[in-house]
């Protein structure tokens, strides 16, 4: 299909750091540029075609085999009339016990719920191939894919690489894969990389009780979908590049870091799906040398891509970001611009601290973790500050840190829109 230029459905804005750049610049200056994307035009809400993937291994026995279970039901009771849904269970297997089936069927549904029963291992990547074969099962453009993936363990009988391939294929299918942890025994690191290169997002449900809220809250979230796909297509002038080492980051609803693809013409930057009346917020780094002329400098020229929720692919008209030439440096941090630096600082630095710890290098792990306190102190987040230091005395006690508290810090600095 080729692409169709839009009305403006989506609207941009930008912050610089510091909206000036000093003239003769006898160096390349970092900058700091913060994108907002919101839409201007809201569509309907979307189909969606739901695929529950749900582990059932021995250790969801009891409260939260029974909390799922309410979490699923009341799932199923709020779906609209053209959605369609999907079961799958898994644990050393996965078989599916709802095969995409419409809504109309809610009552046969619903008693199959009662019938799943805790046992055996837990096995990611099955449930995950199962779930992908039942999206196939409704082929439709106008229709958003999603699947919700939980666990309360990690992938003893699995193969985490084939659970990285899996969320490609999925991507590539147009299908988006959230990911549930429950409990304090999963692995972060997995279900972070299965949501982020899927497209989908990663949640922490310390209680039981509370599945069913989160259930209700991402199901809300997908229906509350306005464009799919979204990209910038930026073209940079020759004075201007993007960093080598982490050249973007979309901030909201989650932290994520972002490898621009090069197309021999332009960067192209995926920023996921937007939301109706929601900003998404991405920050780049960039570097800059001395323009050639003075005053107003068009920096770069950016493209937004889109797709609707009936599937039609869409581009905006082309838009210009510029900056200011002056004689001399002025003094100045946008504070947008410095609250979003801080929560990837935190977010980088968090990654950096547990990979210093499983290399073996506790004191180093632990000026990392200094730092992000003090980082946290700024913020005046005094939960945050708390959760770090007790990740310092850990790692003081012990030389590395318990599932418990990677999972809370990594999930703590992830997290921007809660």
């Amino acid at each position: 299909m080729g692409l169709i230029r839009s009305k403006e459905d989506i609207v941009l804005s930008y912050r610089w750091e510091n909206s000036t750049i000093a003239q003769n610049l006898p160096f390349n200056e970092q900058k700091f540029l913060l994108i907002k994307m919101r839409p201007i035009n809201i569509p309907p809400q979307p189909r969606v075609n739901l695929i529950l993937v749900l582990d059932k291994s021995s250790s969801m026995e009891g409260e939260p085999l029974e909390n799922l279970k309410k979490a699923v039901k009341e799932i199923v009771q709020i779906l609209d009339e053209e959605d369609r849904i999907s079961i799958v269970l898994f644990d050393s297997e996965a078989r599916t016990i709802v095969s995409n089936s419409p809504t109309s069927q809610r009552k046969e549904i619903v008693s199959r719920i009662e019938d799943i029963f805790p046992l055996g291992g837990t096995c990611i990547d099955e449930g995950i191939a199962t779930g992908i074969e039942e999206s196939e099962k409704l082929q439709s453009e106008s229709i958003i894919k999603w699947m919700i993936l939980l666990t309360d363990g990690k992938n003893e009988h699995g193969n985490n690489d084939r659970c990285l391939d899996l969320a490609r294929i999925a991507k590539r299918n147009g299908l988006s894969i959230t990911t549930l942890g429950l409990g304090r025994k999963w692995d972060p690191r997995l279900l972070e990389q299965i949501a982020d290169i899927s497209g989908g997002k990663m949640y922490y449900v310390e209680n039981p009780k509370e599945l069913k809220d989160r259930f209700i809250s991402e199901f809300r979230s997908i229906k509350n979908i306005a464009y799919k796909d979204l990209s910038l297509k930026v073209k940079l002038e020759k004075f201007a590049r993007l960093s080598d080492i982490s050249p973007a980051f979309i901030i909201t609803p989650q932290i994520k870091k972002i490898e621009p693809l090069w197309d021999g013409e332009q960067w192209i930057i995926e920023g996921g799906n937007l939301e109706r009346e929601k900003e998404k917020l991405i920050l780049l780094q960039m570097f800059i040398s001395a323009p050639e002329s003075s005053y107003i400098n068009k920096v770069l020229e950016y493209i937004i891509e889109y797709r609707t929720i009936f599937g039609e692919k869409l581009e905006s008209s082309a838009h210009n970001v510029v900056l200011e030439v002056t004689e001399s440096y002025v003094s100045q941090f946008d504070e947008e611009v410095r609250d979003a630096l801080q929560k990837v600082s935190l977010y980088v630095q968090q990654e950096l601290a547990e990979k210093l710890i499983d290399e073996g290098k506790p004191l180093e792990a632990l000026t990392v973790l200094q730092t992000m306190v003090q980082t946290a102190i700024k913020f005046e987040d005094g939960d945050l500050k708390n959760l770090i230091e007790e990740n310092i005395q850990k790692v003081k006690a012990d030389g590395t840190l318990p599932d418990e508290l990677r999972i809370k810090t990594k999930y703590e600095t992830k997290m921007v829109d809660e």
